[in-house]
């Protein structure tokens, strides 16, 4: 840190500080953002990377601004520095607009909004039946986009102010420092479950120095006020927002109601429900025995521990409040190994579900992502039981894979069918929906499985809704099954479909194609963004020719980052914290390649781009599925060398690249801008499989590489003919 710099000025004040906590500021409302909005509006839970595609366009177009608007600062005087103030107010504006359109977003009817207008893509209840509702979500869509990207282009301007004037390397090592510790700060709230508010709070304290007129300091406070607003009596998790309600019955031919147990929604949307099956409580109320939609409840949970032939020990997948887990106790099980990715849910099913399961000293709970668990059990059970797994969000901000998708897998699939006894069945239960998805579930299942499988029609949540049964002790099952059970033939569900794999996890897509509906909206964010580009930054054509290598560098390491979240997946599951320390290891691992091309000039940036290129082919070849079972050491061994050396070499790439230029901001601005490509072609998974992304990355690499031979050559002719 330089005297002079710091002469005269707080701790806080200092070049080096303030670099240090606005780029902690931006990751960590990056992730704010991202996370708070799929929440409250239930579209942006599947289709998270539309506010990460507005946060990098803002990021992008602010920090290659932000160096241009410090000067002129400087140079023009008081004027300029009042424009500045002024415009320096826009961010806490419309962060508080934001918070009150997310506390009123269900008045707004924004919470259940959509532009799906396709049966191609399943999700709950977000079809858009009319015109009218279309454009009215669409434009809502777009009004929150150009918001968010808003909010980050004055983020973005702060940090291209700190950045600007700075020896390139340092600089980007307190960046990535900071950034670093936003990831640290948010796994630390999600592990606390604390609320949107709280998130708010910590974001604006690291903002006060660049934020602290009074003005400023109000519009912070009513942030937190409408999230305080927003939150309500709803509990976080590190996946959702939780809201319970009573859940009642009609009977009498809906004259009375009687309350069974609790409704859990997540996100705005219903999710599960804790139900009372226990004998006292349905003799007190005969009446229950009429209500046809209590008896699909109690005689869907009940019905996988009825036919299997023994119960000596049972897996519950996806256990939630404990239904599943009540009904193996309510039929004599031995034991019962409950796995529920959500610590939350887990939490709140041992404190109301009425039947206490989890009390029970037969059951033990696991908090761990079903897929994992079963790669990392030895065990064999009697009966596996899938409990209606069916997540609301994806597994991250990266990716539109959702949070189940591989546990629907064919590998997923046989995993369990290897955990079966010899008499063991499974039994798959899903709210199914559309006949395709129904027909891709029976097939996955019959892949992996000796016989054929037992499909039953069950209407849970769903008119669609079936159960599966496979295994060795089917045979004595089928006998137990009664003549009043609806049994789908397979016949039915026969047609060809796209089978789900690990490379290919996309359960909720029918085809292997990029949905009409993705298409539309990547278009029309794409047109938008690059208008909003152009227009705010008036780049000339050299400009964007002379820093085109770091605009591919950006999209080739967003595409990188994407297809190592999916793999580590496979390795350790997909939970929130994977997906934590995936972030912050790749920060990580660009911090330390920063560092060694700081302190090696020996190594050129062709010898990071042979060094990727021979990593990428690696990551590409070697299938990590066969380690998932692995033990530990092997497994973060795996992860290192075939998922972790690309980062390391990507980082020395771009840090030797970063070290040449002149304007460090406008570099990493246009580098952040790179991103939004990548992010478009992120989607070419659901073609190209996830392993595919390997390649698209490889493709946009190997151009970054051709664009700064090229460049470097403009470079030199230019420098030879000035000397002539």
């Amino acid at each position: 840190m330089n005297s002079s710099e710091t002469t005269g000025k707080s701790f806080l004040e200092s070049g080096w500080v303030r670099l240090f906590l606005i780029s902690f500021a931006v990751l960590f409302f990056e992730v704010l953002l991202i996370r708070w909005i799929a929440s409250e509006i239930r579209i942006f839970g599947f289709f998270k990377n539309l506010i990460l595609i507005g946060a990098i366009v803002g990021m992008g177009i602010g920090c290659s601004l932000g160096g241009r608007r410090a000067a002129e600062a400087t140079e023009s005087g008081s004027n300029m520095a009042a424009r500045l103030g002024l415009d320096r107010a826009v961010f806490p504006f419309l962060i508080a607009l934001i918070c009150a359109v997310l506390a009123y977003s269900t008045d707004l009817k924004l919470t259940d909004m959509s532009f799906l207008i396709t049966l191609d893509v399943f999700v709950w209840d977000q079809f858009v039946p009319t015109a009218s509702a279309f454009v009215y979500n669409v434009v809502a869509i777009l009004l929150i986009f150009m918001s968010v990207v808003v909010i980050f282009d004055m983020l973005g301007q702060e940090l291209g102010a700190a950045l600007a004037g700075r020896e390139p390397l340092p600089a980007y090592s307190i960046n990535l420092a900071g950034s670093l510790f936003g990831v640290l700060v948010y796994t630390l709230v999600s592990y606390l479950a604390t609320p949107p508010w709280v998130w708010l709070a910590i974001g604006f304290s690291a903002l006060l120095p660049f934020y602290r007129k009074p003005l400023h300091i109000a519009l912070f406070l009513a942030s937190i006020v409408f999230a305080f607003i927003c939150t309500g009596e709803s509990q976080w998790s590190p996946y959702y927002r939780i809201d319970l309600k009573p859940f009642y019955i009609s009977v009498e031919e809906g004259k009375r109601r009687i309350e069974v147990g609790r409704h859990l929604n997540v996100n705005h949307d219903y999710h599960q429900k804790t139900m009372d099956f226990r004998k006292e409580f349905l003799a007190a109320n005969p009446e229950l025995s009429k209500a046809r939609d209590f008896q699909i409840y109690f005689n869907t949970y009940n019905f996988p521990y009825e036919v299997a032939p023994a119960l000596n020990r049972v897996l519950v997948l996806g256990a939630g409040t404990g239904n599943d887990v009540a009904a193996a106790l309510r039929h004599g099980a031995g034991r019962v190994d409950a796995v529920e990715i959500d610590p939350s849910i887990l939490k709140l099913g041992k404190a109301i579900h009425p039947e206490k399961p989890y009390s029970d000293n037969r059951v033990h709970p696991h908090n761990n992502d079903a897929r994992a668990y079963l790669s990392n059990d030895r065990d064999k059970y009697d009966l596996i039981v899938f409990g209606h797994v069916d997540s609301h969000t994806t597994f991250s901000t990266l990716s539109s894979v959702r949070l189940d998708n591989f546990l629907y897998t064919s590998e997923s699939i046989a995993s369990a069918t290897s955990h079966l006894s010899d008499q063991g069945i499974g039994a798959l239960s899903f709210a199914a929906g559309p006949k395709w998805l129904r027909a891709r579930l029976y097939q996955v299942v019959k892949a992996n499985s000796t016989t054929e499988p037992i499909v039953l029609h069950t209407e849970f949540d769903n008119p669609g809704s079936i159960t599966i049964l496979w295994g060795p002790g089917l045979d004595k099952a089928r006998s137990k099954i009664g003549a009043d059970k609806e049994i789908i033939a397979g016949a039915e569900l026969s047609g060809q479909i796209e089978m789900p794999t690990d490379d290919w996890p996309f359960l909720y897509q029918e085809k292997r194609n990029i949905p009409p509906v993705y298409l539309i909206m990547l278009a029309v964010v794409f047109i938008v963004s690059a208008v909003i580009i152009f227009v705010r930054m008036r780049l000339s054509l050299g400009a964007l020719v002379n820093y085109s290598q770091f605009f591919f560098l950006g999209a080739g390491f967003l595409l990188l980052e994407t297809r190592g979240m999916l793999a580590v997946s496979i390795l350790f599951g997909s939970t929130w914290l994977v997906n934590s320390v995936v972030i912050a290891t790749v920060l990580g691992m660009a911090l330390i390649a920063n560092y060694v091309v700081m302190k090696v000039q020996a190594i050129k940036e062709w010898h990071g781009y042979a060094a990727l290129a021979l990593s990428l082919v690696v990551m590409y070849l070697v299938p990590l599925a066969p380690y998932s079972g692995a033990d530990l050491v092997t497994r973060l061994l795996v992860s290192f060398f075939v998922l972790g050396l690309p980062f390391a070499f990507s980082g020395i790439v771009f840090s030797r690249s970063l070290s040449k230029v002149k304007e460090t901001e406008k570099a990493l601005g246009i580098n952040i801008l790179g991103a939004l490509l990548g992010g478009c072609l992120e989607y070419l998974s659901t073609v190209v499989g996830t392993n595919g992304l390997t390649l698209v990355s490889m493709a946009v690499y190997l151009i970054s590489f051709l664009v700064s031979i090229m460049v470097a050559r403009s470079i030199s002719s230019d420098s030879s003919s000035k000397k002539a």
